[in-house]
């Protein structure tokens, strides 16, 4: 009879243990999904995957004549002169947001327009993704007269691209 609660607490014991072994073995299996999950989920947003980053481009024209050889892509800078009188047409490929910055200051509004180091600039919105600004000196300029667009992107603000412009004479 001593046998029988000892063969019952080994029982025990031993069931004990496979149900310790059967949570291990959830847990490590639940664990293993969230992980899948996760790196699923990275990929799909483009946070770890190797999926195709489609990035936006601004093409460039001045006096209504496209630059060859600039295309401004995201993440990148290009800086292009223009002679006081010229305009500058910027176009995305996708809808941004463009802010103007002259002088370190921010210009904002369509038909909006600066003087600034004896230039004027006009900003003027023709679409989501495309300006155009018109320049003129009523006299020489002293020196060239810096502007800088920068595109943000509607659909990823992540993606943003800068132009920066010398007004000369």
């Amino acid at each position: 009879m001593s046998q029988a609660p000892e063969a019952q607490a080994q029982a025990q014991s031993a069931a004990h243990k496979r149900n310790r072994n059967r949570r291990q073995v959830a847990l490590r299996s639940y664990a293993l999904i969230a992980a899948l999950a996760s790196t699923l989920s990275l990929t799909a947003c483009g946070g770890g995957g190797s999926a195709d980053v489609v990035t936006f481009d601004i093409g460039v024209a001045v006096g209504g004549q496209p630059l060859s050889g600039v295309q401004v892509t995201a993440g990148a800078s290009q800086t292009i002169s223009i002679i006081a009188g010229q305009s500058i047409e910027l176009d995305a490929s996708e809808p941004v947001a463009w802010t103007l910055e002259v002088g370190g200051s921010t210009v904002t509004g369509s038909g909006t327009t600066v003087y600034y180091a004896g230039a004027t600039i006009t900003q003027t919105a023709v679409s989501d993704s495309r300006i155009v600004v018109d320049t003129s000196a009523a006299f020489p300029l002293v020196a060239p007269v810096p502007i800088t667009f920068i595109a943000t992107s509607t659909l990823d603000s992540a993606q943003v691209a800068t132009v920066n412009v010398l007004i000369t004479n």
